[in-house]
């Protein structure tokens, strides 16, 4: 017995660790090959597509399917608009979780409603509904000018507006440092509701087998460990590497809530580059104008820990360092939005941006507890003041 024990240790680490992985492996074979559940079923198969993507050529129309059910399909017919048409697509046969590209040459109409349903080989039609036709941008240097304009406008042009406030917090006494402090926190209590929302929304319309809502949580968890580590970074260089002090400054605050709004920001780009892309010029319109007019606000909020007089004056270089970082993910997000959008990436995208706010809530918090800012007089007060302000400048992009 001793002998065995002996020759046990002599295996290497990593040979011992691979046995359970090849064991695992082994199992889930011999299951598939056996399948001892194959006479119980005596049902048809299930079958469903998922629409990811629907692209308006001048010459017909193309759309990116994804299997969204256990059981392979096999595409066999196409109606448009209640009348057969030919059809090309990359593969009609879709195995679990296989994409395909589906082009109709089909003559739609500007404006016009397009009812699109494909029928498998097993006779199950499934359905699709386009409101309005339009022409889908394509990607070249004129339109991802467009869409950079459309993101300075929505996202660092109203960013900076906000940022002009840090003269007057700087001159601003303890009581109205605080109230800007809670009223931060107000407006970005609002936009992680705000981001949740959408992201749950996001979620439910991710094909199920990608299962958006473990997407959006993966995205949301990713970001607070992500900051929850940079943290840790950040304060042992600025502490000498002693790991129990989490004192945050004035600036690095201001960095991390021009971080989440930033993420938040690239969720908003997306918003008006998707609706932009298929043809809704009137909510884009409003999308922008409301996301303009929303996002002055958020430069107060990245500023206001930067108001105490007793603080080194930053430099305008770090001013427009936070300006870009809270406000260029706009301009990504709308080329994102109206050139390659994806409800699950979409998903994901609104998740980072939950998490991480969500972090910077948490270290505002903190750095206002010592102060009592929450608690103080002018706290509450500042705290619904900014969360009104949100909700009523939000209103102008409902």
């Amino acid at each position: 017995m001793a002998s065995v024990t002996a020759g046990l240790r002599r295996i290497p680490t990593w040979v011992t660790g691979l046995v359970p992985l090849v064991a695992i492996a082994a199992l889930v074979l011999v299951f598939l090959v056996v399948n001892p559940i194959a006479s119980l079923r005596q049902v048809p198969p299930v079958e469903a597509i998922a629409f990811e993507r629907t692209v308006f050529l001048e010459d017909g129309i193309e759309l990116q399917l994804r299997n969204d059910g256990p059981d392979p399909v096999q595409i066999a017919q196409v109606l448009v608009n209640d009348a057969y048409w030919d059809f090309s697509a990359t593969d009609p046969n879709l195995g679990r979780l296989e994409t395909s590209d589906l082009r109709i040459p089909y003559p739609w109409e500007e404006g016009m409603p397009v009812h699109i349903a494909l029928i498998t080989s097993t006779g199950v039609t499934i359905e699709h509904e386009i409101e309005v036709a339009a022409l889908t941008p394509e990607p070249d240097a004129s339109t991802l000018g467009i869409y950079a304009l459309l993101g300075l406008y929505i996202g660092v042009i109203p960013v900076a507006i906000g940022l002009m406030w840090f003269p007057s917090l700087r001159r601003a006494d303890k009581r109205w440092l605080n109230f800007f402090l809670a009223l931060t926190l107000g407006l970005l209590v609002f936009l992680l509701i705000d981001t949740v929302a959408e992201g749950l929304e996001l979620s439910a319309a991710t094909p199920a087998t990608l299962n958006g809502l473990s997407l959006f949580a993966l995205g949301s968890l990713g970001a607070v460990l992500g900051l929850m580590a940079l943290e840790v970074k950040l304060n042992d260089r600025r502490h000498g590497a002693q790991p129990g002090s989490m004192t945050f400054g004035g600036l690095t605050l201001a960095y991390l809530i021009a971080g989440g709004i930033g993420l938040h920001n690239m969720g908003e780009g997306l918003a008006v580059g998707a609706a932009l892309a298929t043809g809704e010029t009137a909510l884009g319109t409003f999308l922008i104008l409301g996301f303009a007019l929303h996002n002055t606000t958020e430069g107060l909020a990245i500023v206001a820990p930067l108001g105490r007089a007793d603080d080194q004056r930053p430099s305008l270089w770090h001013f427009a360092a936070l300006g870009a970082i809270a406000g260029v993910p706009a301009i990504l997000g709308a080329w994102l939005g109206g050139f390659a959008y994806s409800p699950a990436w979409a998903a994901l995208a609104f998740g980072i941006a939950a998490g991480a706010i969500a972090q910077v809530l948490w270290q505002i918090g903190r750095a206002m507890s010592k102060d009592k800012g929450l608690t103080s007089k002018l706290g509450p007060a500042g705290f619904i003041a900014g969360f009104m302000i949100m909700y009523v400048t939000g209103l102008f992009a409902a």
